[in-house]
């Protein structure tokens, strides 16, 4: 399995990375942080011989994606499997106080930067004439509306959508595209969220943590792990037969 995985650097595209090193597969991560470079070995360290190339550019930007796509094909042969992770929270104030400069940077993330990269990735793929497997990250935000977060809300409904575009375009050439939604996951950018929240409030962290517990029926956080996991099955043969489909993984907080 040759994977690009994009916001490589921590979290949740980390985690992904890990395991399909692990399972044997090599990954080139992307990120616009220069720490995906210690990242990519730490990672490869995973698995003697591993191909871990990092490459740095903003999946915002047309230019860095072409180029960053073509040094991730040539460093490991090919891409059978793209994750579409890279993704910024934004401003959490209503949006009558958010300014477009915030609104037009999570949207040009989150959404354009999903559809730059898996447009780039599909040619990629539809040249090697193999299939392929795309597999973008959006979230249970990106299923239901929430105050104070209109525009992330905005780019993450626009990338399950775009999933579904782009399996119909795609299932020609045998390239699914599915998309994971994840719920509330022990991420840095969860819990920075959780700590705006709790400052607003009045609440300590540990009680903005245990509150967002408490609504989850499988009584925890999500872990980079159990996305990895839906990932890997995805783009297993066991989901030969699943394409544009939103997958949620978010402990039952959102039943669809």
């Amino acid at each position: 399995m040759r994977a690009l995985v994009t916001g490589g650097a921590r979290g949740l595209g980390r985690a992904v990375a890990e395991r399909l090193v692990r399972d044997g597969g090599d990954v080139a991560l992307l990120d616009v942080d220069p720490e995906v470079e210690g990242t990519a070995r730490e990672v490869a360290a995973l698995r003697p011989g591993s191909r871990v190339p990092a490459i740095v550019g903003d999946v915002a930007r047309e230019g860095d994606v072409e180029r960053t796509v073509d040094e991730a094909a040539a460093a490991l042969g090919g891409l059978d499997l793209l994750v579409n992770n890279a993704g910024i929270g934004g401003s959490t104030a209503p949006l009558v106080e958010t300014s477009v400069e915030e609104i037009r940077r999570v949207i040009e993330v989150n959404l354009i930067g999903a559809v730059l990269v898996a447009r780039t990735v599909a040619r990629v793929m539809i040249g090697q004439g193999a299939g392929g497997c795309i597999v973008n990250i959006g979230s249970i935000f990106g299923q239901q509306g929430v105050a104070g977060a209109a525009a992330y809300c905005a780019s993450k409904g626009g990338v399950a959508l775009l999933t579904h575009s782009l399996a119909l375009e795609l299932a020609p050439y045998g390239i699914r595209v599915n998309t994971i939604a994840p719920g509330n996951m022990a991420t840095e950018m969860h819990f920075q969220d959780l700590r705006e929240r709790a400052a607003a409030s009045g609440r300590t962290f540990e009680e903005e943590v245990a509150r967002v517990v408490a609504t989850i029926p499988l009584g925890r956080h999500g872990t980079g792990e159990d996305v990895a996991g839906a990932v890997v099955w995805l783009a297993s043969p066991d989901a030969a037969y699943v394409t544009g489909q939103t997958i949620g993984v978010n402990g039952g907080v959102l039943l669809t």
